[in-house]
């Protein structure tokens, strides 16, 4: 397998990318693809492999810059090495041959002698100018086939200014193994970038759309905001605190005895590859109003009621409701399970007239590997959420 280096992506496919596998990053314009394109890289050079990078678009010398500056490292880093066809040899072939054929059979046989005499394993392409030169088709068929190099992985990066259609005809036509699109924004969190798991040949994965940073050329998958509600003394703060690497919680006794949260519980953890921020909100109907302001922009909600307490349903389903108003995925939790308690799932879905597409998991928010097991349920949910 080769590692991407980005630990999501890599947990997603199943430990990595399967030698000998085509892949694709399509980039809608405006989007930089260079920390995807540079942590592979930096990634296979670390583990020893040898790498071929066609780069029509750069000097080499431009090329090795940028890579030491995102990555804060040199190219020569790891025991792999790295040859580069740059700008000037698309300049000398344009210059020395005149018919595009020609051209196109000179850089075949550059690339094919390349291989070959250097021992590449994994080939970056940047596609955009060969496109431009040759033609789709063309331009395709310079990537050297898997009945040519059965152990040659493919990562070749192009801006896409077709949209749909051309990701549709890549999946179809049997070009890649491996797609994914970068976009610039996301529809529940403006302002956003986010990637697409468009098609995996090797997996019977459901199309998937991750968020991301990227902080000191490191993508991090990121979820802003999700929101943990629920009925009073459900056990929401017991969720964020034990969900959470670190946060703060704001209680105090209600008239009843229980403890009541007065603002909000805040989590922050890193999980599956993702950094995550909890809102645990007050489960009391006199915080209502302030319920739609703590939702906005928020990515999903888990819905945390109480296994041995079936009279705070309705109350769950009031909130709940305000959930759907906000069209983002929801998990419900059943919080303690362990407890003896009456209520089982099918009653659950029909108090709460739950969606079948909802996710419904009975935990104890006491154990850690409950309450991650709602965060992995909800992570799969927010991939591959559609309104």
């Amino acid at each position: 397998m080769i590692r991407t280096g980005i630990l999501g992506i890599d947990e997603m496919l199943g430990s990595g990318i399967p030698k000998g596998s085509r892949v694709i990053f399509s980039l809608e314009p405006g989007v930089d693809g260079r920390p995807f394109i540079f942590r592979i890289l930096r990634t296979v050079l670390s583990g020893g492999k040898n790498v071929l990078v066609i780069a029509p678009q750069a000097t080499e010398k431009a090329f090795l810059s940028d890579f030491s500056r995102m990555m804060d490292a040199s190219p020569g880093m790891g025991p792999g090495k790295m040859v580069i066809l740059d700008s000037s040899v698309r300049e000398r072939i344009n210059t020395r041959l005149k018919g595009s054929r020609s051209r196109w059979k000179e850089w075949q046989k550059i690339i094919r002698e390349t291989i070959g005499e250097s021992g590449i394993e994994v080939l970056f392409v940047y596609f955009d100018l060969l496109y431009e030169d040759f033609g789709l088709e063309p331009a395709l068929q310079l990537l050297p086939s898997g009945e040519e190099y059965r152990s040659l992985t493919t990562i070749v990066e192009h801006l896409n200014l077709e949209g749909d259609s051309l990701i549709s005809g890549f999946a179809s036509g049997g070009y890649f193994d491996l797609i994914i699109s970068v976009h610039s924004n996301i529809s529940s969190v403006p302002f956003f970038n986010f990637f697409t798991l468009e098609y995996v040949s090797w997996s019977r994965m459901p199309r998937r759309s991750v968020p991301y940073t990227v902080t000191d050329g490191t993508i991090r998958l990121y979820i802003p905001k999700i929101i943990v509600t629920g009925p009073p003394s459900s056990g929401k703060s017991t969720f964020v605190a034990n969900a959470s690497d670190s946060g703060l919680s704001v209680d105090r006794g209600d008239i009843d005895g229980f403890k009541t949260t007065v603002a909000m519980d805040l989590g922050w953890l890193h999980l599956r590859g993702f950094d995550i921020t909890l809102f645990g909100t007050p489960g009391q109907p006199r915080f209502d109003p302030i319920i739609p302001q703590i939702i906005r922009n928020a990515m999903g909600i888990i819905m945390v009621i109480d296994a041995t307490r079936p009279e705070t349903l309705p109350r769950a389903r009031e909130l709940l409701t305000l959930a759907y108003s906000a069209r983002i995925p929801v998990v419900v939790a059943v919080n303690k399970a362990d407890l003896p308690h009456t209520m089982d799932e099918r009653q659950v879905r029909q108090s709460l007239k739950l969606r079948e597409a909802i996710p419904v998991l009975f935990i104890s928010s006491l154990r850690r590997s409950d309450v991650h097991s709602v965060l992995e349920s909800m992570i799969d949910h927010i991939t591959r959420y559609s309104p």
